[in-house]
């Protein structure tokens, strides 16, 4: 654990909305943080099943004009973009 208890977050169910070359940062710690809290986190992605991987990439500047992107993570999808109902989750 963190060392910290955040009240009514364990067993919450989150919807993670996902697509290929995302932002590996902006997916990866906000997914492992959810889950660090007991949360239930469904990643997802349209046209995607669960099992299947979004590309992820990472973009940085280093002294150009403009970021460069190289690639991140094959992000796992843990559910099915056409099985889930909004309405059952806790929050997106």
């Amino acid at each position: 654990t963190l060392g910290v208890k955040v009240e009514g977050a364990s067993g919450k169910k989150i919807l993670m909305l996902c697509g290929d070359y995302m932002e590996d940062y902006e997916a990866m710690v906000p997914y492992q943080g959810l889950l660090s809290y007991g949360m239930d986190v469904h990643a997802v992605c349209p046209g995607k099943k669960k099992g299947d991987t979004c590309r992820t990439a990472i973009h940085d500047f280093e002294g150009d004009q403009t970021y460069t992107e190289k690639p991140g993570h094959n992000f796992a999808l843990n559910a099915d973009f056409d099985s889930v109902s909004p309405a059952s989750y806790d929050g997106a």
